[in-house]
């Protein structure tokens, strides 16, 4: 009865997960009629700078202080109407403007962005110089 009972669970939890994922688990990939960098350099630096270092007149974020990895969450909750809030942030001005860069064939893979974004922009914090240890006085 044991060993059914765990060949059953296992064999329900096997064809539960196998429906749990977004898009990326598609056997279907998506293709984009522009790389990142085009939809970067014909429509994001606008708002986010040449080199993606934000503008404060117009009130948007840096996105070159950011390794892919958290950037892409932030482009899918972008994409996706900021419903997901993975990053935990705020998009909902941004979520409305990205409808309109789709109808206007601005769509990007949100992996392949932050990628392009990092490998472009990607301004790594200084590093601070260690403190040099002053030997003690006896």
């Amino acid at each position: 009865m044991k060993k059914t009972s765990i060949v059953l669970l296992s064999a329900v939890a096997l064809f539960a997960l196998n429906g749990c994922g977004g898009p990326e688990s598609s056997p279907e990939a998506k293709t984009y009629s522009k790389t990142a960098g085009e939809v970067y350099t014909q429509s994001c630096y606008k708002c986010h700078g040449d080199k993606a270092e934000g503008l404060t007149e117009k009130k948007t974020p840096p996105m070159n202080d950011r390794q892919a990895g958290e950037l892409e969450l932030d482009l899918y909750d972008v994409k996706n109407d900021g419903i997901n809030q993975s990053s935990g942030t705020e998009h909902d001005k941004m979520a409305h403007n990205m409808q309109k860069l789709l109808q206007k064939g601005y769509d990007y893979d949100p992996k392949a962005m932050a990628e392009y974004i990092e490998k472009n922009f990607y301004k790594m914090p200084p590093k601070t110089a260690p403190v040099a240890e002053t030997p003690a006085a006896h």
